[in-house]
């Protein structure tokens, strides 16, 4: 397999939304796997729903600063309304529902019609976002040969401007040149790795997607977050090197 170092600098801040954080807009500590395969993803100029990088690159991740946090007052628009509006055809009734509707309430006939895009006024709250001030990472990509050259030249030069998080969050990145990496066992991990260790902060981050008809769900994966930026093991796990760098990819 090759490989890949990536540098990543946040210009100003960023911010990787829990979706499970309500009255709060919390964020991740790191970039999840998902939102890491988004960015290399815009680098090539992939299509929105494509997730071919799922099966064909192996991400590790190692955050270099990341402890500084903010928050601000943000105003969050609800722009998902589960209400529908039908109109009947023949005593032009109109009522509104949570169902599909296959006739009239009022006089029960079957010609009706959806009014599409009639909701115009939504409901905002005001909560407070949380932030992470100019972090940094360093992204570990290991992968097939001619995947991780197409992702060098896309990141050298790439299809359009890259950004993390949020899409006004955009990023500074500096890549290696590709080179190779070897599978062995090790102590010491630098970076993050699966399971729970000591020493670390917990985190359960979005891994990557999972189609389920025309649908799509969300696999998750625990993660440990060493404080010092490395993990040490009493055991030998399986892990990749980078260079001097044991690196775990998942």
């Amino acid at each position: 397999m090759l490989g890949l170092k990536v540098k990543i600098d946040c210009l100003n801040f960023a911010t990787f939304r829990k979706p499970t954080s309500t009255s709060l807009l919390l964020s991740y500590s790191i970039p999840p796997y998902t939102t890491i395969r988004g960015l290399l993803a815009n680098a090539l100029g992939m299509k929105r729903d494509d997730y071919a990088l799922q099966d064909e690159i192996k991400i590790g991740i190692n955050p270099i600063k990341y402890s500084d946090k903010s928050k601000e007052l943000a105003k969050t628009l609800k722009l998902i309304s589960r209400d529908s509006k039908f109109r009947c055809i023949s005593c032009n009734n109109s009522w509104i529902t949570t169902t599909k509707s296959k006739e009239c309430p009022r006089c029960k006939s079957a010609e009706i019609r959806e009014i599409p895009n009639y909701k115009r006024v939504f409901s905002s709250t005001p909560m407070f976002k949380e932030i992470l001030i100019t972090p940094r990472y360093d992204i570990y990509l290991g992968g097939e040969g001619g995947r991780i050259k197409q992702l060098y030249n896309a990141l050298i030069q790439p299809s359009r401007p890259l950004y993390i998080g949020a899409s006004d969050d955009l990023v500074d990145t500096e890549v290696t040149e590709p080179f190779e990496i070897t599978q062995n066992t090790a102590h010491s991990i630098i970076g993050v790795i699966e399971g729970i260790h000591e020493n670390c902060i917990i985190e359960k981050i979005p891994y990557k997607f999972t189609k389920q008809g025309k649908d799509y769900s969300l696999e998750y994966k625990t993660i440990s977050i060493p404080l010092n930026g490395v993990i040490n093991l009493n055991r030998e796990v399986s892990s990749w090197q980078f260079g001097n760098e044991n690196v775990w990819l998942m």
